[in-house]
């Protein structure tokens, strides 16, 4: 019994020493940081994909940077200033993940008044050009499907459909259409069958918790979009 005791002890003593710190607060110098910075808000968030997409704009004459930068969470938060206009850039990575979590850390970090994600970006309009600015009214997430299994039609339910979790209202894609070289074929379906675009679930900020809403056409901010337009034409005549 003792020796069981004593293992136990043993035991417990290791565990608090090796015990790790695991969580996501900002501590130390990075959180006095943080409130010195916020204490200089609110800032326009400027969300930027890579370096490769920073680069032009840090050594734009328009942007002057000050001497604070911020390094947390993997995320280097640089702060400075456009036309006098206090900003935050933020290099997010790849992928939509990388865009929402990054996004989420800038706004729960610090003060903003707004958010800008810039980028290259392809297109499949034959209007637009290299080289050409195009800022959209909305946006939508088009890689959220449902998959529908192989011997179902646009007449067959999707699982989830009657509790609001799927939907057949915005449309789908019929693999076997994009097919090739089947002219032998005496079938020209597709074990791939169906993909069903889906909504973005959502809960707003100002309602109710845990309440789901959906959308797929995300409104950009109406203000910030006016104001887009109205540069598009000084562009213009400028030009």
């Amino acid at each position: 019994m003792a020796v069981s005791k004593l293992f136990l002890a043993l035991f417990l003593v290791f565990m608090v020493l090796t015990l790790e710190e695991a969580n996501g607060a900002a501590t130390g110098k990075t959180k006095k940081l943080i409130d010195m910075a916020n204490r200089r808000g609110p800032y326009l968030g400027l969300i930027i994909p890579n370096l490769f997409e920073m680069n032009p704009l840090l050594h734009h004459p328009s942007y002057k940077p000050t001497n604070l930068t911020i390094d947390y969470a993997g995320r280097r938060f640089r702060f400075g200033y456009i036309d006098n206009q206090p900003v935050v850039l933020v290099m997010t990575g790849l992928a939509m993940l990388n865009a929402g979590i990054t996004t989420q850390l800038l706004l729960a970090l610090f003060k903003i008044k707004g958010v800008v994600h810039y980028g290259i970006a392809g297109n499949a309009n034959p209007s637009l050009h290299i080289g050409d600015v195009a800022i959209p009214q909305y946006w939508a997430h088009t890689a959220l499907w449902n998959w529908q299994r192989y011997g179902d039609g646009p007449q067959n339910e999707l699982p989830l459909e009657v509790n609001g979790d799927y939907t057949r209202d915005i449309g789908y894609l019929k693999i076997s259409e994009y097919s090739v070289n089947v002219t032998n074929c005496n079938s020209h379906n597709n074990l791939l069958n169906n993909v069903w675009y889906q909504p973005e679930e959502v809960f707003p900020v100002f309602g109710t918790p845990e309440e789901r809403q959906h959308i797929f056409w995300v409104p950009v901010d109406p203000r910030y979009f006016a104001i887009a337009e109205k540069l598009k034409i000084i562009f213009q005549i400028e030009n």
